[in-house]
């Protein structure tokens, strides 16, 4: 061996004399690490933390939601609160009442876009707000994931008034946990873009789907973006031509406009139409059961 190999050697062993000098190996007692071998063996087979399956989290939830109680003092002033800023009961759809002809409305959902009521848009609205108020019971439905085994489709059905979100499926296989019943269901534009082609081919997909809805209300902010009100449109002839059991109501762009507002001044931007929805019934409902 070269002197520069055996200097590299000597060099390495005085380096690893050093370090074992400063950190001295030291050895666990037998009993010690046979404890630790039993203890790691023992997490492996039944671990402390198991993440719950769906079943457990439902019921969970549904335990948390047993021990409340409704404030029925807190839920009058939240009424009055709605009724001064936003009166729901009378703004919430578009009606030849609160949107007569030649009335300029502006999008809520744009600054530079307005559009004015005409003889094409005025006859497509009810003469007033089709529901008969007070409402009574009523259920709020998410098409969410934590319905699902949650067993809560016949509790929903039991309700006076059922509302749900998004045009959600309601097929066999659901109506167990969600139930079968709706009276208003929202749909926003966008979902007749993705879903549906925007309605500009085929359109017997879509009225095929609308039928689980039965006698339903269908909700849309046609005027609450630029872009939602032709497919929004599109939806109310449709289902016109066709003679379907569903009625189209149009959010009314000055009630979402008011719903953001009041909820802005609290510190939350409430910018999905659930929000207004949900709001409706708590203002015209004496009972109301959220299954979001």
């Amino acid at each position: 061996m070269s002197p520069c190999g055996r200097a590299r050697r000597h060099t390495s062993r005085g380096a690893m004399a050093v370090l074992a000098w400063k950190f001295p190996r030291t050895r666990l007692p037998v009993g010690a690490s046979a404890l630790c071998v039993v203890v790691l063996c023992w997490l492996y087979i039944f671990p402390v933390y198991r993440l719950p399956n769906e079943k457990e989290i439902v019921q969970g939830v549904l335990q948390q939601g047993a021990a409340w109680r409704r404030n029925q003092t807190a839920a009058r002033v939240f009424r009055k609160q709605m009724e001064d800023c936003c009166d729901p009961a009378h703004l919430f759809a578009m009606t030849k009442m609160n949107s007569p002809m030649g009335k300029s409305m502006w999008y809520d959902g744009e600054f530079l876009y307005s559009f004015t009521i005409d003889n094409s848009t005025y006859s497509l609205f009810p003469q007033a707000t089709p529901f008969q108020l007070p409402l009574k019971k009523c259920a709020v439905v998410g098409n969410g994931g934590i319905l699902k085994k949650s067993d809560c489709g016949r509790q929903i059905d039991e309700a006076n008034f059922v509302m749900r979100c998004n045009l959600p499926p309601l097929s066999s296989e659901y109506t167990k946990d969600v139930g079968s019943k709706s009276h208003l269901v929202t749909a926003n534009p966008s979902i007749i873009r993705q879903r549906f082609q925007n309605l500009l081919w085929s359109r017997k997909t879509f009225v095929d789907h609308m039928k689980v809805y039965n006698h339903s209300y269908i909700y849309m902010p046609a005027f609450s973006m630029k872009t939602g009100t032709e497919p929004s449109l599109r939806v109310y002839y449709t289902l016109s031509d066709v003679g379907a059991n569903q009625t189209v109501l149009f959010a009314n762009p000055n009630f979402l406009r008011s719903i953001g507002k009041f909820w802005k001044s609290r510190g939350i931007h409430a910018k999905r139409l659930s929000t207004g929805l949900f709001l409706l019934q708590l203002e015209n409902c004496t009972d109301v059961k959220d299954h979001e």
